[in-house]
């Protein structure tokens, strides 16, 4: 009886110290740490931290497959460290090293940052960010004019596209061949958007082609960053009901109330289940659904803003409805000379 029960603890121990070796259902590697880090509480960021020293050889050695974001401020970049011998499949890996090892990065390490640890960061090298592939930034970094650049082939039929950026930027290439508005707001089942030459980071917008089209039918529309602060992609939503999507994105349920842009570029619609959306791409996320589409409103007058409290009620307080005159409820946005109620209080937006 005894030997029968020694030979069963010895298997147990053994079990126990093959799944510790392991990580159990976690997949890693010494001294890294996976998923989101912390960071957003969601598992789509490909966030990887190296936490133990490696050398040159082990660095260059990591399968980076499936990672957006490479951190290594926790160690000290090794001597002669080169280029991943596994290509990264992401083109958008950003990797983050320590500001006393921005000399040491290799040339291969194309979209890399060097942070200090009191959080100052800086792009190293200019960079093109590439199209529909996943972006993930969670930390910020200065980025000088010109240093980091993004292009969008819009097909030359006039429909709109969504569009957002990280980074402020001005158009370099296609300039006069398109147009651009800024999101304002939500007018009742009216989708507002504002004449715009520029792009500003972390909002939503919309373009399109304008004039002659392409002789292939698409039209190259380049970007380029101004002296700016490139912000942390974190999923955060613009003016309250704007979502900047920098990720794969798949709508799990109908009833979420998210607007996706239609396929002829004219209506934003309710999406289905299993509706996708490209990264540099925008959603609308309201709290409740609105009707099946929301028509696009471009308005080449200025707009200002109405009050946040009217699209993002914080903790338990709660929103207060704003109207026009003819009863209907705003958000968002309003024109200049509009009269609002708010409270029984008529506001003049001047």
């Amino acid at each position: 009886m005894q030997r029968h029960f020694g030979t069963l603890l010895l298997l147990f121990c053994l079990c126990a110290a093959l799944r510790a070796t392991d990580g159990g259902n976690a997949k890693g590697s010494r001294g890294t740490v996976s998923g989101d880090g912390g960071l957003t509480g969601t598992e789509w960021t490909g966030y990887l931290k190296i936490t133990e020293p490696l050398t040159a050889d082990e660095l260059a050695a990591k399968d980076l497959g499936g990672v957006t974001c490479l951190d290594l401020t926790g160690i000290s970049l090794p001597e002669g460290a080169t280029a991943f011998r596994h290509t990264p499949t992401e083109p958008n890996l950003l990797i983050y090293v320590r500001s006393e090892d921005a000399n040491r990065v290799p040339e291969a390490w194309r979209f890399a940052v060097a942070r200090a640890e009191n959080g100052e960061a800086r792009l190293l090298r200019p960079f093109e960010l590439t199209d529909g592939a996943p972006l993930f930034i969670p930390f910020p970094f200065a980025v000088s004019t010109g240093q980091l650049r993004y292009t969008r082939h819009l097909i030359a039929d006039g429909n709109w596209q969504t569009l957002c950026l990280p980074f402020d930027a001005d158009a370099v290439e296609g300039q006069g061949l398109f147009e651009a508005g800024k999101a304002l707001g939500m007018d009742g089942e009216a989708l507002a958007f504002g004449e715009t030459e520029t792009i500003a980071g972390g909002a939503a917008h919309i373009l399109r082609t304008v004039g002659t089209a392409a002789t292939d039918g698409r039209l190259t529309v380049t970007f380029s960053s101004k002296a700016c602060t490139v912000a942390p992609t974190l999923g955060y939503l613009y003016q309250g009901i704007w979502g900047t999507n920098y990720r794969q994105m798949a709508v799990a349920d109908a009833n979420e109330s998210i607007y996706l842009l239609t396929a002829d570029g004219s209506t934003f619609a309710h999406a289905a289940a299993g509706s996708t959306l490209a990264p540099f791409r925008c959603y609308l996320s309201l709290f409740e659904p609105v009707g099946p589409q929301l028509v696009i409103r471009f308005e080449r007058n200025t707009a200002t803003t109405l009050p946040h409290a009217i699209v993002q009620p914080k903790g338990n307080e709660k929103a207060q409805p704003i109207y026009d005159l003819a009863g209907r409820r705003r958000t968002g946005t309003a024109r200049r000379g509009e009269i609002l109620i708010m409270k029984n209080m008529k506001l003049v937006n001047k």
